[in-house]
């Protein structure tokens, strides 16, 4: 664990502090960069990216204030000291985001599924980035584990599953796919449903079910995030992002439930 960089008498570098900066840098540069090859207006979309951001960190982090409030009682000011009291819940942080991001693109009239395509595409490489600043800053840790890849962490005298790796690992090849699916999921008849043309949405709902599906096959190896009254809602949260991401892979590739035909 390296939670700290460097420091000096007035100035301290943390290692979480650092990625996180990589992790918005290169998100905005992806998220950019497909806006310009589809033509929108480069500085209105880069508006979108980072207002979308700063909605979910704050989203989040209220979350995980209210969930860790014993930590920031006895200091209210802690609330906003990011720095040295750092905490959020990312899984809040993503979905308040994507959230602003689809009204914001409502309200322009843009096609909203194309930019969250874009949107998930650049996140999975931010989170690349948040996940090895979380392994080296010793949070966002693992359970016990006797299994020799298990690490001992910062408050910890047992070994721990590295769940941050694994979700480093996640996100790096669900970036690699997005990337590369991008250009071909167009033609894939399955999704085009016979049609011409295949609507956008793909990579949004394929990185919903990927990722819950994800969560939900290492739910054993990780801390509990959300609770409610001592219940961990994580299981129920993943369950239905991937009924959800399913039910929309579906909608857009542009059939329709039989229930919602008309007789």
């Amino acid at each position: 664990m390296l939670p700290i960089l460097f420091e000096l008498p007035f100035l301290k570098l943390k290692s979480l502090t650092l990625l996180a900066f990589f992790a918005v840098f290169f998100s905005a540069f992806i998220f950019w960069r497909k806006g310009r090859e589809e033509h929108y207006n480069t500085f209105e979309i880069f508006d979108a990216f980072l207002l979308s951001g700063l909605f979910g960190f704050i989203v989040g982090r209220i979350v995980f204030v209210i969930s860790h409030w014993a930590s920031f009682s006895q200091n209210i000011i802690n609330i906003f000291n990011v720095v040295e009291k750092s905490g959020n819940m990312p899984f809040v942080a993503l979905v308040a985001a994507v959230l602003f991001l689809y009204r914001y693109a409502n309200k322009r009239k843009w096609d909203a599924f194309e930019i969250l395509d874009f949107y998930v595409t650049a996140i999975s490489l931010g989170m690349v980035f948040i996940y090895v600043g979380f392994f080296l800053d010793g949070s966002y840790g693992g359970t016990f584990t006797n299994l020799p890849w298990g690490v001992i962490t910062i408050g910890t005298f047992e070994k721990t599953h590295p769940a941050q790796l694994y979700s480093f690992l996640y996100y790096l090849l669900a970036y690699i796919y997005l990337s590369k699916i991008e250009y071909i999921y167009r033609t894939l008849e399955w999704y085009r449903s016979g049609k011409k043309t295949a609507q956008s949405g793909f990579l949004f709902s394929t990185f919903l079910i990927f990722t819950a599906t994800f969560h939900l096959l290492t739910e054993t190896v990780r801390l509990p995030g959300l609770f409610i009254a001592n219940i961990s809602l994580d299981y129920f949260i993943y369950l239905a992002m991937l009924v959800f991401g399913l039910m929309l892979l579906y909608r857009r590739s542009g059939r329709t439930f039989s229930f919602f035909k008309k007789s």
